[in-house]
């Protein structure tokens, strides 16, 4: 099996299409899995094929790139890290005041700090992509991007990047700062990003990075309406009544595909794949079986363009 390669916009580097997100080795959001487990998990994904790999620093308290850097110090430029910060953590790692009541800080002392933090949890001493995990708030707008600039001409960062809220503050990072990366959420039940921050991006050479293709699992085909969700995911706070109805659109994806692909993930990330703006895709894998479906999908052939043409916004 063979990992295709994208470039990741103009910023030289080259990256696995299929990467590799972290959110869920971070554990307590989507369950657990131990640091053994994690980083022969890690090692095994390099092993197949995958250069890129997506963290935050409030993934796990910080676990995701403490992994990250238990699996990789050793390694160099030979895959590339992206992070991200924003989060206010308390004193342990985790999101202050919980994801009901997030703090967003993004001042220039804040990131100072926090970049020096995923420094040390990564074992490196440079990150490739530093993003803000979402939009800066206006009013910080100018101090913050400022900050990530001077960041770079001291070479604590490569390239710096954002995670999208809306469109308005796409559009305006891609034409007022020097972004080099988004990350956004587009997969077949999330289309919204696709026109006209996606093709603006590809026109300025941003790279464009996929979060979320899977749906957070609804288009791994493995949720039903009677799944029940562990205490500890996060998925367990959904409303029943959107989670019915993206499963009908589930089922109108899978009569749509058919057997043009070996699997409805597969087809899902063929799906966006298909883009030509995405440098890469960073589904979450828990399991050495989740890695070579990946890797397989890459070598797979494309979606035919008469199921793709359906399944761009009828769903």
């Amino acid at each position: 099996m063979i990992m295709h390669q994208r470039k990741l916009g103009n910023t030289g580097l080259t990256v696995s299409e299929i990467g590799m997100g972290t959110w869920e080795l971070g554990g307590r959001e989507w369950g657990d899995i131990s640091e053994t487990d994690a980083v022969g998990l890690l090692r095994y994904a390099f092993e197949s094929g995958v250069t890129y790999y997506d963290t935050a620093d409030q993934y796990g308290g910080g676990r995701a790139e403490r992994l990250l850097g238990e699996a990789f110090s050793a390694l160099g430029d030979r895959v590339v890290i992206a992070t991200k910060l924003g989060y206010e953590l308390d004193s342990d790692g985790w999101i202050s005041h919980g994801w009901e009541h997030p703090s967003f800080n993004v001042s220039p002392e804040y990131i100072r700090s926090a970049v020096e933090g995923s420094l040390t949890r990564l074992k490196r001493d440079v990150i490739d992509i530093y993003q803000f995990h979402a939009p800066p708030p206006a009013s910080e707008w100018d101090d913050a991007f400022g900050t990530m600039e001077n960041l770079k001409a001291e070479g604590k960062i490569r390239f710096y990047g954002m995670g999208l809220g809306s469109e308005a503050d796409a559009l305006k990072a891609i034409t007022e700062t020097g972004i080099s990366s988004l990350m956004l959420t587009y997969n077949i039940l999330t289309q919204g990003m696709a026109t006209p921050v996606m093709e603006t991006a590809a026109e300025k050479g941003i790279a464009v990075v996929v979060r979320q293709p899977l749906s957070s699992g609804l288009l791994s085909g493995q949720l039903k309406a009677d799944t029940v969700f562990a205490e500890n995911d996060y998925r367990k706070t959904w409303s029943r009544e959107k989670f019915l109805t993206d499963l009908e659109r589930v089922e109108q994806v899978k009569s749509i595909v058919g057997d043009k692909a070996q699997s409805l993930p597969q087809a899902a990330l063929k799906f966006i794949l298909a883009h030509p703006a995405v440098s890469s895709v960073v589904p979450g894998m828990m399991t050495p079986a989740q890695v070579d479906d990946g890797v397989a999908t890459s070598g797979a052939a494309p979606l035919p363009a008469a199921v793709l043409e359906q399944l761009r916004g009828s769903i």
